[in-house]
């Protein structure tokens, strides 16, 4: 008789499945198959009073356990928290075996903990709904007494642990690493790790001479291969030991072995989509401008970094300092996580009148600390910045009742003699006042029933500018999802603000600071000189920010903007140009004149010497019976950006369907992205090109379009179409900028 292959095969890894989970060398702690956790101790309501048959209601198919059941933490759904602890036993194996899915947050765990002392923790690897295994080692604790604990203290998105089959066991199941330790002398600048793009984060603790310097940070350390290389700065430790503890890795990671310590760190900085005129972090990722503040002539840009990967993760402030808007300084981290949360978006005051008793003229930060719950926190520096102290007595402003609690905008409010705050709070703006930056009074809400509420409120600002003679106030309100073209956005509104309370003109609302995909969480920096209002954006958008085809860094910033009131023809508008002192860095000039265009007019070379960084100048001016007209600029590899001029439709759209790299993610480029556009004689045109950005102004910033894109050489060719008519282009200047 011959047998089928399968069925010997499927037969055979069977019975190595049985040997390996049911040894009779094994002591079982917990299968979760009764209807009971039997001795377990159960707290709270997340992981119910019985183990879960599989998935629970609302949660998606798990998989990967064993048996009938699993402790599973969805009970009552992601919201809930609770803790489940066995009964006392005596180790006497080498190895304590166990499954382990979910979420991957440092609040969710399973712990041994050997005669009272907690001894290791382990989370998820990655999110997932299917089980692994996992291995402990606990040789050196054999004969001792101990407790395991599931733990689920965590509320919100991927907010649960799943846990089967706790084995003690002679063989390990896996070959993962639990604690793993590697110890260097502190006598060179840096330790280099190798950073692998796709790799699941790795968490990372530094211990000085056996002290815990901060809290973790989470690395995509190389596992099969090496993307980049990434600094952990070592060097105020010189003479000292310094040790990483890896939660969990693997001896076969590619990465592991080659963690080193270096005096230099050496990297791309010239990679292919760099900008040449617009601010990007040196290295690592970057996301929301905040914190902005001018003080004796410089500049001061914070914004959201992570220091160890170009993804999003350990939120911290970068810092970069310039003197002129354009050259940018790239300076040391301004301020870390520690154990109240990551440091998100908030902002930095110079504190003339020393109401906060930090020192008078001390720069002060106040900030949203993500941990458990969103509270605002302070920091000060006394050095102009170059190093922040926390305030000993953070948070200074809470409420449990909002999950999304955060990006504090603070200035001084001369007419009511107090420090006012905005807060995003989940879908309004709450306004809170403070006589010294530590203790707030909830003044007013502003949101309700106005505006585009398709996501969550984020990064507001409240500013004044004159319009007419008049003081108008103006609040920003950024929104992820719901831009008018999808993903993220910032929405403004125009009114008035008497110390306590915003209230909106009726205008047509939701009006967007721009209509492009790139331009999110924006906000304008304090005491800029000549009561400017200087405003800088995020280039780039929630939808597609974590693919984008960078390497060493990922984003950057708009080019600095002016913000100013106008009308479009039809209502008051923000509008906001590029600051004057981007006229500076202006090299060669060429002037292609004025020329009409009947049908097809092309450019062939824009410059001669095109590095993709220029600047187009020119007034496009229709006849009567022109319905709609388009500049495109191209390459020679057909890579294209479309510019339309809709006048019978009313709409500005930019095409970047054709503009280069795009299969890096699905949403990235989807078809027409439009803005409304008032027929008018003439349009004023400002293009800014860089090497991976356009940004596009109209009459004088009236309606402003940012779009990145990725194409393979730069754009030479600038080609004018007209439907029906004749087109007038007037003054075409093309600036390079060096």
């Amino acid at each position: 008789m011959k047998l089928n292959f399968n069925i010997i095969f499927c037969l055979l890894t069977f019975s190595v499945w049985m040997t390996s989970c049911f040894s009779p060398s094994d002591i079982v702690i917990a299968d979760f198959d009764g209807d009971n956790y039997g001795a377990w101790k159960i707290e709270g309501n997340a992981f119910g009073t019985a183990p879960a048959p599989g998935n629970l209601p609302g949660q998606q198919n798990v998989q990967g356990y064993t048996g009938k059941g699993l402790a599973n933490s969805f009970h009552e759904g992601e919201n809930s928290i609770g803790t489940l602890t066995s009964p006392e036993f005596t180790i006497e194996r080498d190895y304590i075996n166990f499954l382990i899915g979910g979420g991957k947050n440092i609040d969710m765990y399973m712990e041994l903990l050997v005669e009272g002392k907690s001894v290791v923790k382990s989370t998820s690897p990655i999110e997932t709904e299917t089980l692994a295994p996992f291995t402990w080692n606990v040789k050196e604790h054999i004969g001792r007494k101990a407790v395991i604990r599931i733990v689920d203290n965590r509320r919100g998105g991927w907010e649960y642990i799943l846990i089967d089959r706790i084995v003690q066991s002679n063989k390990p199941e896996t070959d993962i690493l639990v604690d793993y330790k590697l110890t260097f002398q502190a006598d060179q600048k840096y330790i280099l790790i190798q950073i692998e793009e796709n790799a699941s984060e790795t968490r990372v603790t530094v211990l000085i001479e056996g002290v815990q310097e901060a809290p973790h940070s989470d690395i995509r350390i190389a596992q099969t291969k090496i993307d980049y290389w990434v600094p952990l700065k070592i060097e105020k430790y010189k003479g000292k030991e310094v040790t990483l503890v890896l939660d969990q890795t693997r001896e076969s990671y590619t990465g592991l072995s080659r963690i080193k310590t270096s005096d230099t760190f050496d990297f791309n900085y010239n990679e292919k989509f760099r900008p040449e005129f617009h601010f990007s972090p040196q290295y690592g990722w970057t996301n929301d401008p905040n914190d902005m503040v001018y003080h004796n002539g410089t500049y001061h840009l914070f914004y959201q970094h992570n220091p160890y990967g170009s993804m999003w993760g350990n939120m911290s402030w970068g810092h970069a300092t310039t003197t002129d808007l354009k050259n940018w300084k790239h300076e040391p981290v301004g301020i870390v996580p520690d154990s109240i949360g990551t440091i998100f978006s908030g902002s930095v005051v110079i504190d003339q009148k020393n109401t906060a008793g930090f020192g008078k003229g001390a720069m002060v930060a106040i900030y949203t600390a993500h941990g458990q719950a969103q509270t605002q926190c302070l920091a000060y520096s006394t050095d102009g910045g170059i190093t922040f102290t926390k305030y000993e007595n953070n948070p200074v402003l809470t409420d449990p009742a909002y999950i999304d609690f955060r990006d504090p905008k603070v200035f001084w409010h001369q007419a009511s003699n107090q420090w006012i705050m905005s807060l995003a709070t989940t879908q309004v703006i709450t306004f809170y006042g403070s006589p010294d930056l530590k203790s707030w009074t909830r003044l007013s809400d502003f949101g309700t029933g106005i505006g585009n509420h398709n996501g969550v409120w984020e990064c507001p600002d409240l500013f004044p500018l004159t319009y007419n003679g008049q003081t108008k106030w103006v609040l920003l309100v950024s929104i992820n999802p719901g831009g008018p073209n999808g993903g993220s956005a910032t929405q403004y509104f125009i009114g008035n603000f008497d110390g306590k309370e915003f209230k909106a003109d009726p205008l047509p609302y939701p009006l967007w600071i721009d209509y492009g995909r790139d331009n999110y969480a924006g906000v304008t920096w304090d005491s800029a000189p000549d009561n400017r209002r200087i405003f800088i954006g995020w280039m780039s958008n929630w939808d597609y920010t974590n693919q984008v085809p960078t390497l060493n860094f990922r984003n950057g910033m708009t080019v600095p903007r002016e913000l100013t009131l106008a009308s479009n023809g039809n209502h008051i508008v923000l509008a906001s140009n590029p600051v004057k002192e981007i006229d500076d860095f202006r090299s060669t000039s060429h002037e292609f004149g004025s020329f009409e265009v009947t049908r097809t007019y092309r450019i062939k070379n824009i410059l001669e010497n095109n590095r993709a960084a220029y600047e187009i100048e020119m007034t496009l001016r229709p006849t009567a019976h022109t319905g709609s007209f388009s500049f495109t600029l191209e390459n020679q590899k057909s890579e294209q950006v479309v510019f339309l001029f809709d006048l019978a439709g009313g709409t500005l759209t930019v095409d970047r369907d054709q503009s280069g790299l795009k299969a890096f993610n699905e949403k990235f480029a989807t078809g027409s992205i439009e803005a409304p556009l008032t027929k008018k004689e003439a349009y004023i045109i400002r293009l800014l090109v860089d090497r991976s950005s356009t940004e596009l102004f109209v009459n004088n910033g009236e309606v402003v379009q940012t779009n990145c894109v990725f194409p393979d050489i730069p754009y030479h060719s600038l080609v004018f179409d007209v439907q029906d008519g004749t087109l007038n282009v007037e003054n075409m200047i093309v600036h390079e900028i060096k």
